[in-house]
This record gives C-alpha cells, structure tokens and sequence, in this order.
C-alpha cells in the first residue's frame, strides 16, 4: 500500500515537473516571439523603407478596396468638357458597372494617381499609338520591380486624402486673389513693429495685446474663407517636390519620368512663386506649432496666401502638368498591378474600320467566367435565348473589353481586333418616380441619342439589351426592326432579344448567334455562345426540372404547341 501510494505521489511529482518544463519552454518562445517583434519594429524605425517595401510587395497584385471612389472623379469632372477628347457616357459607365471594376482597378497610393486613372478609365485614346504607349508603360512597371518601388516611395508623400483638392483648385475656376492685400501686409509689418516698441522701448504692454486681438479677429475671419485653399497650396508645394524627387530617376527611358526632368526649370519658377507657404509648410515647423503662432502674431498665413495666388495664373500650367505626370505613373501602377489578376490579357489590335474580334474574352467581375469569342466584320450582332442564358453577361463582357482596349490598352481575352470607335449601352433602363419617367421612355432617350449619334458618322458601337422589352410583342417586333435596320446601317450593334420574330427579317444585315439551355447538366445553362438562329424551346423544360406543378407545365407545352402550329400555317399562307 505504502508502495503505491510511493509510486503515485512519484508520478505526480515527474508529471509536474514535465508541466513546468512545458511551462519554461513556452515562456521562453513567447519571449523570443517578443525579442523578435521589437527587433523588427525598431528596425523598421531605424529603416522606414523597409517597412514600406514589404507593405507595397505584399499589396501587389490585390484588389482595390474602392475607399477614394467619391474623390476620383474630381479631376474628370472639371475637364469632360473638353472638346479634344471623346468619353465614355454615364449610362455606359453605369450599364457595365464600371465603378465596381474601377474600385478594383484602384490601388493607387496618391488621391492624384485615383483621379488620373478614373480619367484614363472614362476617356477614348485618340489614336492606337497613345493607347499602346498606356499600355506600355504599365507593362514597363510590371516587369521591373525595383523601378517601381522607387517610385512608389517618392508617391508616398502625397498619400493623404487632402491632396484630392488639388484637382479642383489647379483645373477648376481660378481663385480670386484676397482684396486689400497690400494693406494685409502693412498691418503684419505694423504688428511687428509693435512687437519691437514693446520689447525695446518698452511701449505699453496693452498696445501689442490690443494689436494681437485685433490680428486674432483677422486671422480667424481670413482663414474661415480662405482655409481651404490655404490647406490646397501647400499640397500644391509637396506635389511640385515629389515631381523633384521623381525627376532624379531620369535615365530610366519612362516618359513620365523625362517629362519630369525636363520640366524642372517650371517647378522652380513654381515653387519660388510659392516660397512663402513652402516656408510655412515645413514639417518641422508644423509639428511645433509654429506656423500658427506666426498667423496670430504677424498674419504670415493670410498674407503668405494673398501674395501666392496674385501669381496662380503663371504656374498653373507647371501645376497642371506635374499633376497629370505624377498620376499617371501612378496610374500605370495601379493597372499593372490589376493585370496581375489576370495573366490571361493581351494588347488589343486597333482597326480602321468596323471590325471587332475578340477570342476568349472574359468577364472582369465573375469569379469563375465562361469565355466566349466572337468575329464582326462590317457586319451587326443579334442574339437570341432565353433569360439567365448569358445573353447580357455576353454583352456586357464584350463592352467592358471595347473600352478597356479603347481606354487602357488591353483586353481580358487572348486576341482582340478592334474597331478605333466609342461604345454607347442601353441596358439598365430604370424608372424614375423623381423625373416621371417610365421604363418605355427612358429606353426611347436612348435609342434616340444612339440615332442622332450614328448619323453624326464614325461607325460607333451600339450595344442594346432586348429592345423595347415593355411594349406589346406586336409593335415591339415592329419597332425594334425599324431602329435596328436603321442603326445596322451607320453603326456596329450588338442586341439580345426574346423575339425571334427577328431572325428572318434582319439576317441580311446581322449575324445570329444564340445562347441555349440544356436541361440535362446541372443549372440548365453552358453559357457559350453559339452561331446560328435559336431554333430550341427549352424554357419549358427548366421549369419542369426546379419542380414546378406539373399541371402547369403541361399546359404551357400545350399552348406552346399550338403556337407553334398557327405560326406554320401562317408562314404557309404567306408563301403561298
């Protein structure tokens, strides 16, 4: 018994033992795990590039989070108008979901290098040349990492949000200079000059505490107007300093960069314009609050303002092409970094004429897609199936294709022709309770704006999602034949219908293609797309397989029969 109980109290000694050398061993992990983590954080202090190297590799090839989609449009807004170039309309833009794809695209480090893609996104090359040089220079990027990141690093200083505004104060109206500025720089010159009376004639101590209220109430009534674009300056300086930066990585043959150097002379002139707000946004001056003091005391912010926007109108231009320089490399990034996605892409071929080819182009936004391909040579499109077939997702993929060749330089397929045109949709047809309009009427603004634009000449591209979808099958047949006759003449047109009607009567001017179930495989549809007129009623039978009441099911092959059977007599009467 003595023995036993021995041996037990043995064993519990040598099991705690073992679970206090357990215990020891993990203290001693964790505390290497510690020394290890304090070791990379300070020599991530020690070395902040380092750190910033690893966060760029390790964003590489990542989605976009869509977080600045509100800010990137800032820049295409205040130059759309702009008669030199053609742009991708709103309701294309909205029909193909392109701020979906956008936010995806978008992993720019600068708000600058957002609104530059955005623009290049919503705006036609206007020749094949300026659209393979996009392409290019992202492609450029892609393959020389370290390039790459040395740009990155030099972008990172114009990071913050806050340099969105740079959009609007460099390419929208021109600010108005403050009025009375001369006598806003008297009245800093009075206040230092009170400063010294009262420190070396020992004027009343009273006289410079009045003259400093007097400065607060001016300060704070300047800077309420004018905080904004004081605040949009100063990023104007740190922008001008990163095209500095950039500029010493010439050599490399990049034209972003070359531009950059050879334009050093104007960021000079700019930033000696500007001497007075670079002055005050100095980051160690800021970090001590001085700046502020300086305003309360002296108005230097005011003043400095006043006197820097009197010369705007002279360094805009510099302003303006630092600007598109820095965001387009940063652009160019942001897209190499998407096609890292998606491997499979290629340099598009740019037409002269109406033609459109595309082999196994794919879909952006689907996780897994079906590719499809396609040839149209001078020739429109008119494809027939039923809904869920992939019809519109067919379209829309060539769409989205047409003006990313268009707009960036490449194509998710592995060949592509294209015709040098714009792309013009209508297939979400929305009603709007705000304006009054119907479904019916806003599809006729369309069509109309489709018309007008086809007889202005250039071929574009028309891409419409079942015509007319909420009128009377007999005028929507009718309609639909007249505008798509119509528009077949002065334009490429890609068109789903359910109206097989209009297979026979516009097979002189497009070709038929068709998408089709098949009952038999697991969610009834292959989404290919084949050539021919839809010849197969399946429809029907989907239903019968997700289990609808027989009784229904069997009536509508009843009546579909008979349809059937009336539209062979009637295509015998007329024969006859």
């Amino acid at each position: 018994m003595a023995a036993a109980i021995h041996a037990d109290m043995e064993g519990e000694s040598n099991e705690a033992a073992y679970q206090q050398r357990g215990a020891k061993a993990v203290d001693a992990m964790s505390l290497l795990a510690l020394g290890m983590q304090c070791r990379d954080e300070l020599i991530d202090r020690l070395l902040p590039g380092r750190k910033l190297q690893r966060e760029l590799r390790a964003n590489w090839g990542q989605p976009g989070a869509g977080e600045r989609s509100f800010l990137a449009s800032w820049y295409f807004d205040r130059v759309r108008d702009s008669p030199e170039a053609s742009h991708v309309d709103d309701r294309t833009w909205g029909d193909l979901e392109f701020p979906r794809i956008f936010a995806r695209f978008d992993t720019t480090l600068t708000p600058i290098g957002s609104q530059v893609l955005f623009k290049q996104l919503r705006t036609y090359a206007g020749t094949a040349d300026e659209s393979a040089r996009r392409y290019a220079l992202c492609d450029r990027l892609r393959s020389e990492q370290a390039l790459r990141e040395q740009i990155q690093q030099q972008l990172m200083a114009l990071k913050e949000e806050t340099h969105a505004n740079i959009a609007d104060f460099v390419f929208g109206p021109e600010p108005a200079p403050p009025k009375h500025r001369w006598l806003l720089a008297l009245w800093g010159l009075a206040s230092i000059a009170v400063l010294a009376a009262t420190i070396v004639w020992a004027w009343p101590i009273w006289t410079w505490l009045a003259m400093l209220a007097v400065n607060a109430v001016i300060a704070y009534r300047s800077m309420w107007r004018i905080f904004r674009n004081t605040a949009t300056l100063k990023s104007c300086v740190r922008m001008l300093r990163v095209g500095n930066g950039l500029a010493r990585l010439r050599g490399t043959g990049l034209s972003p960069l070359e531009q950059l150097a050879d334009q050093a002379p104007q960021r000079t002139q700019a930033l000696g314009a500007l001497r007075w707000m670079a002055l005050l946004q100095k980051k160690a001056l800021e970090e001590l609050g001085i700046p502020m003091w300086l305003t309360l005391l002296f108005l230097a912010e005011p003043i400095a303002y006043a006197f820097s926007i009197g010369r705007f109108a002279q360094i805009r231009p510099a302003l303006a092409s630092t600007f598109e320089l820095i965001g387009e490399l940063d652009a160019a990034i942001a897209t190499a970094s998407y096609l890292q996605q998606y491997p499979t892409h290629c340099q598009p071929t740019i037409a002269a004429r109406a033609l459109l080819r595309m082999v196994d182009g794919y879909h952006p936004l689907i996780a897994h897609p079906v590719s499809n391909s396609l040839e149209l040579d001078g020739q429109s499109l008119l494809i027939t199936g039923s809904n869920m077939a992939g019809k519109t997702t067919f379209i829309k993929m060539v769409s989205i294709n047409l003006i990313l060749g268009r707009t960036m330089g490449f194509c998710l397929a592995t060949e592509a022709t294209l015709p040098l045109t714009q792309v013009m949709t209508s297939i979400r047809s929305e009603h709007s309770v705000e304006s009054g309009k119907s479904h019916y009427f806003a599809e006729v603004e369309a069509i109309r704006a489709f018309i007008t634009t086809a007889e202005k000449g250039g071929h574009p591209v028309f891409v419409i999602d079942e015509l007319f979808r909420g009128t009377n099958t007999c005028e929507r047949v009718a309609l639909a034949r007249a505008v798509l006759e119509h528009l077949a003449r002065h334009a490429l047109v890609l068109v789903t219908t359910h109206d097989v009607e209009l297979q026979p009567v516009l097979k002189q001017h497009y070709a038929l293609c068709h998408f089709r179930e098949n009952p038999e495989i697991e969610g009834f549809f292959d989404y290919r797309l084949r050539p021919g007129a839809s010849r197969e009623r399946n429809a029907i039978r989907v239903l019968a397989r997700m289990d609808f009441p027989e009784r229904i099911v069997a009536a509508a092959m009843d009546y579909s029969t008979q349809d059937q059977e009336r539209q062979k007599d009637r295509d015998r009467e007329s024969a006859g």
